[in-house]
């Protein structure tokens, strides 16, 4: 069940980040710098991540589980993006980071942190 929360909160992050100036710019917010440009670092972390996240869902788990991932992470996305506005492209420049660690360490339910298992638990 971790898996799947690290999972679609990292895919979530990633199309709020992805989608934030397109968005942005159709209700009227303001778009930062990092986000103005389509080739920006978070951008690019952010479509590795949600690639990362889909194909590390389909291994660990059942392969349908990319796409209950997708659609969860999609839902979240867009509403993590209307309920926070203009604020959400810090938490999407800030939160993709700290996503993608969190996707690429994970192993297994067993130990979902790998080898900072020992850490948190």
């Amino acid at each position: 069940m971790v898996g799947y929360v690290i999972f679609t909160l990292a895919v979530a992050i990633s199309i709020a980040c992805i989608s934030y100036d397109t968005m942005a710019r159709s209700k009227g917010w303001p778009v930062g710098g990092v986000l103005e440009k389509d080739y920006s670092i978070p951008k690019i972390a952010a479509f590795v991540t949600a690639l990362w996240a889909l194909g590390k869902a389909f291994f660990v788990f059942q392969w349908w589980s990319p796409l209950l991932v997708l659609g969860l992470g999609w839902l979240i996305g867009f509403i993590l993006t209307m309920a926070l506005k203009r604020h959400a492209q810090v938490l999407c420049i800030l939160g993709v980071f700290p996503a993608f660690f969190f996707t690429v360490v994970y192993i297994s339910e067993e130990k979902p942190f790998g080898f900072l298992h020992r850490l948190f638990s």
